[in-house]
């Protein structure tokens, strides 16, 4: 258990204690030396002419405790510019610098949370330095609670995923796999706070500890499930979000896994405004019914094939699956059928087997008027594994002799 959350942790961004460091935003170059000189030889400063620049600078030489920002600057304003810092670099102390004209743009920016303070041009050094200096110990504060916090967390998952391990091996296994995939897909997405979504990945199968060992065996096999069943198994995101729920700095994961949550067979997505969860949520499913497709034995092109065929996957992420995978051609859209359903002339796409895993029809067979009968038999002595995958014919093409 302590290695796969220690695997979890080391991905995860962390603040650090290193030299304090300024990042100072300006088109102007003037200003940029003119605030540099002020400021001394007591911190790191490092200098960005664009708002575009100076995200760029952040992810690839940070970590940074303050950003001082210009308000008027072209394609990106500094409110614009500090909103996209405090997503993606939260611990980071946000400042404005500004001019007379902007101040309630300014003070709006400090109602909403978006910046520390502001300075306005030109600044005395006296106030520049006392403002740095206030804002270098909102950004030790907020560290030192972080820190806590992350303490708090660590605990509380190793906790509930060591429960996990103990309780279900099979579940915590499955969890493991799900978790590596939907990294893979979040590296191959270029997705951020790719932490979050694999915490939630593993999160994911926590309410399996409330199963039946029968019940979690079938999911395990990826077998089909009656709907007394099937309710329990589309439980498992509530358990797990109300788990999870008093969890500090939990938040986005939560909101990710109750958007797995689905009624009478149909995904519903609960209303959030993050578009990273909204992506998060469409990672995350196409990976948990991705790993139920290869426990059943079907290759991971047909698996894909007839994911995309269900028509409620995100096409990128389907599109992320066929690269991981090494799948560079498009094969035929598989569809659902029961077995009653099929018809002369489609296509078996996956293995037709029984539900202790014997196979009885293999993939790639052409439906007949025998092989209906055969399939009718083998209903009335085994329980079949359902629904079964199977292409339709082009209705172009020529007729398959029965």
């Amino acid at each position: 258990m302590s290695n796969e959350l220690n695997e979890l942790w080391r991905r995860r961004s962390v603040f650090t204690s290193e030299t304090p460091s300024i990042l100072l935003v300006d088109d102007e170059p003037t200003v940029l030396e003119t605030l540099g000189h002020q400021l001394g030889t007591d911190y790191r400063v490092v200098t960005a002419t664009d708002g575009h620049g100076a995200l760029e600078t952040l992810d690839r030489q940070g970590p940074f405790a303050v950003v001082i920002s210009d308000m008027r600057m072209p394609d990106m304003d500094g409110i614009e510019l500090l909103g996209h810092v405090r997503l993606k670099h939260p611990g980071v102390t946000r400042i404005l610098h500004t001019a007379q004209g902007d101040l309630a743009s300014a003070i709006s920016a400090i109602n909403t949370g978006q910046v520390f303070r502001f300075l306005c041009k030109p600044c005395p050094t006296r106030e520049l330095r006392d403002t740095v200096r206030d804002a270098m110990e909102q950004h030790r504060l907020v560290a030192a609670e972080r820190e806590i916090l992350d303490k708090t967390l660590r605990t509380s998952l190793q906790a509930l995923f060591g429960c996990l391990e103990l309780a279900s091996p099979q579940a915590f296994a499955r969890a493991g796999r799900i978790r590596d995939l939907v990294g893979a897909l979040c590296r191959e997405l270029g997705l951020d706070n790719v932490w979050e979504i694999e915490v939630a990945a593993m999160a994911s199968q926590l309410g399996a500890v409330t199963l039946p060992p029968s019940v979690l065996e079938k999911l395990d096999r990826g077998l089909p499930l009656p709907d007394d069943e099937q309710r329990m198994i589309d439980a498992m995101p509530g358990i797990a979000a109300r788990l999870l729920g008093e969890v500090p700095m939990l938040e986005d994961v939560v909101e990710i896994v109750r958007g797995l949550r689905s009624a009478g067979g149909q995904h519903t997505l609960v209303a959030v405004d993050k578009p990273m969860v909204t992506m998060a949520v469409g990672v995350l499913r196409a990976a948990i019914e991705f790993e139920s497709f290869i426990s059943r034995g079907v290759t991971a092109e047909n698996a894909i094939v007839a994911m995309g065929g269900q028509g409620d996957h995100e096409v990128a992420a389907l599109a992320a699956l066929r690269r991981i995978r090494g799948i560079t051609t498009e094969q035929e859209e598989a569809r659902a059928f029961r077995v009653g359903e099929l018809e002369v002339g489609m296509r078996i796409a996956e293995d037709i087997v029984a539900v202790n895993g014997l196979v009885l029809i293999g993939r790639g067979i052409t439906v007949t008027e025998m092989l209906l009968d055969r399939l009718t038999n083998y209903k009335h002595i085994v329980e079949l594994v359902e629904p079964v995958w199977a292409v339709v014919p082009d209705p172009a093409a020529p007729a398959v002799a029965a």
